[in-house]
């Protein structure tokens, strides 16, 4: 039974159960487009001569866009089988290239003069290279995955076996244009010849069938890559079957739906290796943006703490004279709340000041309020589109909601319970009063509440002035 998979594993990124279904669904489909081939084999498309290598080089980029992504992710992870992966990818997308070049038609009349049967014997060796690499990758992925801490004893090995193997290709690539003339044949001008129905297809049908359902096997399509690898594989067989056994000449639409399959195949951990890329930016976006919160946050209060009052108060300042809308603040602070601490301890303290701010937050609680503990026991509320006298109103029932919870004061002091006084100011959003200002107004108002016995609220009207200051 398999154990528990190391978190630089493929396999640590669980497929749900959409993806699942998903590529299900992809590869029915997949099943469905190779079996309608046969009823279209000899269904005439016409003579259409960049039909073939748009498709290929379609397939080319996204076999190399692959291997960059998955060699990325090696090198992000150090996990060996990725590199694995990529090889098989990038190794592929060079034969493809040799492929192209030698193609008669595409780049030349007649492939540089290699002969007819290069292309063709290049076309086998591009996937024959595929499946044959794709069943390391299987088989490393199922060893590493049961290692711990083999990491990095296999990174050692990833660049001497991606410089053999490319090594191997080249020197492939190099006895296919030195003897070509000594080749068997593999097609003519009206399908593939015996040779290559009896022998090379079999051989690769029943290698990827094998390297499938060693996937299936070993890993059970539990992870994205194995998931989507399998559906690879799939298409892989269903172009492998087409273009062999359907297709009977290259200007049939049989033949297109070949050459779908194979760019399809190509094509698709692409798709899936951007997409979940596209997720996993979002979901850092996500966790930068709740990090940063975080940051913005008071521990204790739950509330928005100096850093993120600054922040918010600065940008509902300048949406206020933006927009021409009002905007008030209002500065709380709680009364004699030292002499509280004193005598009760500050883990009593801490507690009525988690009390005070869930009032707070009860009654300052639209979308655009921003509640604040700016300082020990100081707090201040944003409120947007609010003139003076809602400012007030909000206010007022804070200063209320705070008597009627009721927090028994310290002996000492000469209020039965925790009240708090609060400064107010507002602006109309056409002045150029700055938020330094304002919180300054705000505060001014604050301390002539105290000044003039606590708990009650001070409104500081604009412009300000000491003697104007109206207490209620």
């Amino acid at each position: 039974m398999q154990g528990p998979l190391p978190v630089d594993s493929p396999a640590a990124t669980r497929a749900s159960a959409r993806e699942r279904l998903t590529a299900l669904v992809v590869a029915f489909s997949l099943v469905a487009i190779g079996l309608a081939s046969l009823r279209l084999r000899s269904v005439p498309i016409g003579d259409v001569p960049g039909l073939l290598p748009c498709l290929t080089a379609a397939g080319l980029v996204a076999l190399l866009v692959s291997c960059a992504i998955l060699r990325n992710q090696y090198r992000a992870s150090r996990y060996a089988p990725y590199a694995f992966l990529a090889v098989a990818y990038g190794v592929c997308a060079a034969l493809i290239v040799a492929y192209l070049l030698t193609f008669p038609g595409i780049f030349s009349p007649s492939g540089f003069g290699l002969g007819a049967q290069v292309a063709a014997w290049l076309w086998v060796a591009w996937h024959s290279a595929f499946i044959l690499l794709a069943g390391v990758y299987v088989s490393a992925d199922a060893y590493f995955a049961r290692q711990t801490g083999g990491t990095l004893r296999a990174a050692r090995i990833v660049s001497p076996y991606s410089l053999a193997v490319t090594a191997l290709a080249a020197l492939s690539v190099e006895a296919l244009f030195l003897y070509h003339d000594q080749l068997p044949a593999l097609a003519t001008r009206t399908g593939y010849t015996p040779v290559f129905h009896a022998l090379v297809e079999q051989l690769l049908i029943y290698s990827a069938v094998a390297v499938l359902a060693a996937l299936i096997v070993t890993s059970r399509l539990r992870s994205t890559v194995h998931l989507w690898l399998a559906a690879v594989l799939v298409a892989f067989v269903i172009d492998i079957v087409v273009s062999g056994e359907v297709v009977e000449r290259i200007d049939t639409l049989a033949w297109v739906i070949g050459l779908i399959e194979a760019m399809f195949w190509q094509c698709m951990f692409l798709v899936i290796q951007l997409q979940h890329s596209s997720d996993q930016l979002a979901a850092f976006a996500n966790d930068k943006r709740e990090l940063i919160e975080e940051t913005l946050r008071d521990a204790l209060s739950g509330l928005y703490n100096r850093r993120g009052f600054d922040a918010r108060f600065d940008e509902a300042m300048r949406q206020s004279r933006r927009a021409q809308t009002p905007l008030a603040i209002l500065v709380l602070d709680l009364d004699h709340f030292k002499n509280y601490n004193d005598h009760f301890g500050h883990v009593a303290g801490d507690e009525a000041l988690r009390a005070v701010a869930k009032t707070i937050g009860s009654i300052a609680n639209r979308s655009t309020d921003v509640c604040c503990r700016v300082g020990g026991e100081e707090f201040a509320v944003i409120l947007r589109m609010t003139d003076e006298p809602s400012a007030m109103t909000v206010a007022e029932r804070i200063r209320s909601s705070i008597m009627r919870l009721h927090i028994p004061h310290a002996p000492n002091v000469p209020l039965p319970s925790v009240t708090v006084s609060i400064g107010v100011a507002a602006t109309d959003g056409k002045s150029s009063i700055s938020p330094k200002a304002l919180y300054e107004l705000a505060d001014n108002a604050l301390y002539r509440a105290k000044r003039l016995g606590r708990n009650r609220i001070a409104v500081a009207p604009l412009p300000v002035d000491p003697a104007s200051l109206r207490v209620v």
